[in-house]
C-alpha cells in the first residue's frame, strides 16, 4: 500500500462509520479519534453565531457531541471520494439529512469537504456549505446556545 491508499482508507473509515447514524457511547469516542490532537474542522462560510473554526481534538469532540446530539438521525445519502496529486489530501462531495431535535425542521444539506490525513488521524477537516440552510434547520439562537454548551463543555467562556 501507498500513503495515499492508507489516507484514503482513514477517510473511508471515519465516512463509514456514519453508514447508521451518529455513533454514539464507546463508538462516539473512538470515532473522534480519527481527529489529531492539533487538528482543525473549519467551516469558511458558517452563518453567526456557529463558529468557523473548531481547532484541536478535543473542542472538536465537544463539537461533535452537540451536532450529534442535534441530529441523532443524521445519514449521509451520498458519498464521492476525490484522490488529489497531494496523497495527503481528500476532496469530498456529499449531502447530509437529518431532523434537528431543538427545532423539529429538517436539515438538508450539501457539502464539499476537504479533508487532509496525516499520520493516520484528521488534521484538516474544511467543510463548504450553504449557511442559509443551517439558519433556517437550526435558527440563531439554538446555534448560539449550541456554541455556549461546546465551549463550556471545554471549559472555555464563549467570549474567549
Amino acid at each position: 500500500m501507498n500513503a495515499q491508499s492508507d489516507n484514503r482508507r482513514v477517510v473511508e473509515q471515519f465516512w463509514g462509520a456514519l453508514d447508521d447514524g451518529p455513533p454514539t457511547g464507546s463508538a462516539l469516542e473512538a470515532w473522534k479519534k480519527f481527529f489529531a490532537h492539533d487538528a482543525v474542522w473549519e467551516m469558511p462560510f458558517a452563518p453567526e453565531p456557529l463558529v468557523q473554526a473548531v481547532p484541536g481534538g478535543e473542542l472538536i469532540g465537544h463539537f461533535i457531541d452537540w451536532f450529534f446530539e442535534s441530529v441523532p438521525d443524521l445519514r449521509i445519502d451520498s458519498l464521492t471520494i476525490h484522490d488529489t496529486a497531494d496523497p495527503e489530501l481528500f476532496i469530498l462531495e456529499l449531502h447530509g439529512t437529518a431532523t434537528v431535535t431543538q427545532t423539529g425542521k429538517i436539515y438538508a444539506n450539501t457539502y464539499c469537504t476537504h479533508m487532509r490525513i496525516h499520520d493516520g488521524q484528521i488534521v484538516l477537516l474544511r467543510e463548504y456549505f450553504n449557511p442559509e440552510v443551517v439558519v433556517e434547520a437550526f435558527g440563531r439562537d439554538e446555534i448560539a446556545k449550541g456554541m455556549s454548551t461546546v465551549m463550556a463543555a471545554a471549559g472555555v467562556g464563549v467570549g474567549q
